[in-house]
């Protein structure tokens, strides 16, 4: 079930700057004239994090939280297409392992990650609670994901989410629990 979004490339694989493996995808929005590029790290247990992010900020440790940043930029149908394409590169990567589980961190944007703004929802670990995106993210997966083929595991106090794959057996509560830690040292560490 292909979702209606842009036409993604593949890049090949790469590591990360923590020596995470990742797959690498580029697309390019019609819609506001942008390329993007989808890291898709490979954590243990079959565990896939998707994170994206506008070409031109690829340079910047903050390049996850400036997506969409500029009002003009702001377009219903070109998030939906943006998050369509993140679903149908992750459904991709579900045909060829039927034993993928897939995460997220749905980074601050530059005021929620301002102590003076936002001071009660920043933790001492420097994630944040609840952030906009990770509403957004928790909204949309819900939709698109079967709780029949996925258990929606939420980490609302650092804006992480895990869809654990039902047909992996070795991902129990334990494994969860140790990939939502991986995930915030790996984040943490490469800002």
């Amino acid at each position: 079930m292909a979702l209606e979004g842009y036409q993604y490339t593949s890049k090949g694989s790469d590591y990360d700057s923590n020596n995470t493996p990742l797959e690498r995808f580029t697309f390019k929005s019609h819609i506001i004239n942008q390329q993007y590029i989808v890291e898709v790290l490979k954590l243990k247990h079959d565990i896939f994090v998707a994170q994206f992010y506008l070409k031109n900020h690829r340079l910047s440790g903050k390049r996850f939280n400036l997506l969409l940043e500029n009002i003009e930029q702001k377009n219903t149908k070109h998030v939906f297409y943006v998050l369509n394409t993140i679903a149908n590169i992750c459904l991709d990567i579900y045909k060829k392992n039927p034993n993928a589980s897939f995460g997220f961190m749905g980074a601050p944007t530059s005021r929620e990650s301002n102590p003076k703004k936002n001071k009660k929802n920043i933790n001492p670990d420097r994630t944040i609670r609840n952030t906009k995106r990770h509403r957004i993210y928790s909204l949309y997966v819900k939709r698109y994901f079967s709780p029949e083929k996925f258990t929606h595991i939420v980490f609302n106090d650092s804006s992480c989410y895990l869809l654990k794959n039902n047909s992996n057996l070795k991902l129990d509560v334990s494994l969860s629990n140790d990939y939502h830690n991986e995930l915030i040292k790996t984040k943490i560490s490469s800002n």
